[in-house]
């Protein structure tokens, strides 16, 4: 292997490793070529040149592959890719948003910790914040956490 090729090897890493950067993110195919081409000219320059020019070609490899982590990181490119809207949305259904902390209801299953509880008007499914409850027991919702409704044994 000539020189000559071990700079096209080293030259099509870079091509590769910036066009998985900027033209296809995320699919992969060219950030492996990238890699495998580094690593081949890394190896030839060790195995054609001995142990000094192949610690230079790694050193040179990792110089250039941390410069270019580094473009990238702070380039405009990765700030138009980025996601800037923020999620107003709640996994919540439209029943759950009904239920407060207070309310109160039956366990219309038995709630091996999570079951279905009747609060007012509606039936959601709730978690057990008092352990093992039968069906038909009264309940008062205790917590409300995101989506998860919890509820105890209605004290009478």
């Amino acid at each position: 292997m000539t020189p000559t090729i071990l700079i096209i090897i080293f030259a099509l890493a870079l091509v590769l490793c910036v066009v998985e950067t900027f033209l296809i993110p995320g699919f992969g195919v060219c950030g492996v070529l990238s890699a495998l081409c580094a690593l081949i000219g890394v190896g030839a320059t060790f195995g054609m040149y001995g142990m000094a020019a192949g610690a230079v070609a790694t050193a040179a490899v990792l110089i250039v592959g941390g410069l270019l982590l580094y473009w990238v990181m702070h380039s405009k490119r990765i700030e138009r890719l980025s996601l800037h809207a923020t999620i107003d949305s709640s996994v919540a259904t439209e029943e759950q948003s009904l239920v407060k902390v207070g309310d109160q209801g039956v366990a219309i299953t038995r709630l091996a910790l999570v079951g279905m509880a009747r609060i007012g008007s509606v039936e959601v499914e709730v978690r057990s914040a008092s352990g093992f409850l039968d069906e038909g027991t009264p309940v008062v919702v205790s917590k409300i956490n995101n989506s998860e409704i919890y509820v105890a044994i209605l004290a009478n």
